[in-house]
């Protein structure tokens, strides 16, 4: 019996040193790699200090500018009324314009938007290079389908949209053709179509029909020289972030 339990005591000592090593190896694999940070990853003060000089040199043009266009739809409404006294229009004379300070998205709204332009980027077999963030402004009515509370008049916002690399520079870029064989159809830098389809033209997209880039927004354009023709398809953009204004109860 004795001599059972000396050959049994290195054995069960063997399996408990392979058993941890086992154990070590499972959890080295199932362990994530560190993710570094960005090189354009910026302090805290110095975010701190962009907004601040945002706050100085930016709000109060834009302040003034939307501040003066509601003087003088007031001024209007004054004279239309031959100096009437109206409580509505004097309510209406010292409302000062929201300027807005940020957009923002719910965080499984990026991931979904960044899965949604990878899957059809694969589709027309191209790449993302970059994707842009775009300064935009809302016109002065509700300006989509569902109106949306949240998307305020003439307040800025901004635009999200890929770009893919064609020779030496970047293209925005939506996706046309068929359901059979999809192309990237590109666009200049400022959504424009782009006449010359040598340029235009990714290797699987040579005189193929055009898409559309923001067909949510041409409903409502009031561009007569906007080709609605070519402004069909499958937008690659995303907008309707959430606006808001500085947060007035923070100190």
């Amino acid at each position: 019996m004795i001599k059972i339990k000396k050959l049994l005591s290195p054995c069960i000592t063997l399996i408990i040193i392979l058993f941890s090593f086992s154990s070590c190896e499972e959890k080295d694999e199932k362990e994530p790699p560190t993710v570094l940070a960005p090189e354009q990853i910026v302090e805290v003060d110095q975010a701190k200090e962009m907004y601040d000089r945002y706050t100085d040199r930016r709000v109060p043009l834009i302040q003034h500018y939307e501040d003066s266009i509601d003087r003088a739809h007031y001024d209007s409404k004054i004279l239309q009324h031959k100096k009437a006294k109206s409580k509505a229009i004097d309510s209406n004379s010292d409302k000062k314009f929201d300027v807005a300070r940020y957009v923002s998205y719910d965080y499984k709204t990026i991931k979904q938007y960044l899965a949604y332009i990878e899957q059809e980027a694969k589709k027309a077999n191209v790449e993302i290079s970059s994707l842009r963030f775009y300064f935009s402004n809302y016109p002065d009515k509700s300006f989509f389908d569902n109106k949306d509370s949240v998307l305020h008049p003439r307040q800025n916002s901004l635009l999200l949209s890929p770009t893919l690399k064609k020779g030496d520079r970047e293209y925005l870029f939506y996706i046309g053709g068929t359901k059979t064989e999809e192309q990237a159809i590109l666009l200049t830098d400022n959504f424009g179509e782009i006449n010359n389809q040598e340029i235009g033209a990714t290797d699987r997209m040579e005189d193929k029909a055009h898409a559309s880039i923001l067909p949510n927004l041409t409903n409502t354009t009031t561009n007569p020289a906007l080709n609605t023709s070519f402004y069909s398809g499958t937008s690659l953009t995303m907008n309707k972030g959430t606006g808001a204004p500085p947060p007035w109860n923070e100190n």
